[in-house]
């Protein structure tokens, strides 16, 4: 647990005050108006959060960011759903160490497993249920483990980019790094080495400076650039000592899809991708198949994997319209 006392206060908030307006708003709208609106906190298990609106009186929307991004990576989705004009209380936190206003995470709890946990302690902490998911990067990864295990909470689900496999995964083995794309063995090498120079080449190089946030300072106390921390989550994907399957109770030749055993039957989702890179066909004709008359999938022109800055608005409308669309499911959930 991070101590709250050395948690944000009445510090100046990076992610807020340095990143939210100055790389991820792209609607070309009031945003330092938005960004007085919106509070940080620290929730749960001492993560620090983005939040707008009342959880009280509004429907919950819960945000999971991805690598190399922060909670202000929803910047454009705060200003249409969210607070007062917005109809919504959302909430996105961060993932553990990449915030460079939190203190380091003791290392034996970077693992995927315990991630879904801080993220479910924020939900208590809020008192949230029925909330929608959105999910992106790898933040789509702990979302579809955040939702087999806590499916209860969870009314309707937009995954951006980052699919799944219909198959059982591939259980972590030695030597699997080689077998990654170079982006990711570079992440795992720079984590292991805490060389953030390495990070911060890793992503002009191999990303090619597309990150909206590829100069930010993101993981505490970073030399240079978002910094080695950040590249935990792969290191986890590979490890043998305690392999990520190893969380769950099902054998994972009996799961039904490459990152959880199974995905709830009565959660609607709409997956959003900008190209193939991230997901196998599999998983747009299992989305096909489900036959709930409310799952879709479509591929969003004109932009690149950050869906949510280079195409704002049409990702909004296209929420816009699938939550017109699935709220008589939410409504009956919410019975």
């Amino acid at each position: 647990m991070w101590p709250l006392t050395l948690l944000l206060g009445a510090a100046a908030d990076t992610v807020l005050d340095d990143q939210f307006c100055q790389n991820y708003y792209t609607l070309g709208g009031d945003c330092p108006a938005l960004r007085s609106t919106v509070r940080s906190e620290v929730r749960g298990s001492g993560t620090p959060t983005l939040e707008l609106g009342d959880p009280a009186t509004q429907p919950a929307m819960v945000f999971f960011h991805g690598w190399p991004d922060t909670s202000a990576l929803w910047a454009n989705q705060f200003a249409e759903f969210c607070g007062d004009s917005g109809g919504y209380f959302c909430v996105a936190p961060s993932w553990m160490d990449f915030n460079p206003d939190a203190p380091p995470a003791e290392e034996s709890r970077l693992r995927w497993s315990k991630q879904v946990e801080a993220f479910h302690d924020v939900v208590v902490n809020l008192g949230l249920k029925d909330i929608t998911l959105i999910i992106f990067d790898f933040g789509a990864v702990i979302g579809y483990q955040f939702l087999w295990q806590y499916s209860d909470i969870v009314s309707r689900v937009v995954a951006l980019d980052v699919g799944m496999k219909v198959g059982p995964p591939t259980v972590p083995y030695e030597g699997m790094i080689h077998d990654l794309r170079q982006y990711q063995q570079n992440n795992i090498n720079a984590f292991l080495s805490q060389d953030d120079a390495a990070m911060a080449a890793n992503l002009k190089t191999e990303i090619g400076g597309r990150s909206p946030c590829d100069n930010c300072s993101i993981a505490p106390n970073a030399a240079v650039g978002v910094g080695a921390k950040t590249g935990w989550p792969y290191r986890d994907f590979v490890r043998v000592d305690e392999p990520w399957t190893s969380a769950f109770d099902i054998p994972a030749d009996q799961w039904e899809f490459d990152f959880v055993p199974s995905f709830p039957k009565d959660v609607p989702l709409m997956f959003l991708y900008s190209s193939t890179m991230f997901h196998d066909k599999s998983f747009r004709d299992w989305i096909d198949a489900r036959g709930d008359g409310l799952s879709e999938h479509l591929h969003m022109k004109d932009t690149d994997h950050w869906i949510t800055v280079r195409v704002p608005r049409a990702l909004n409308d296209k929420m816009t319209e699938w939550f017109e669309s699935t709220a008589a499911t939410c409504a009956t959930a919410q019975v």
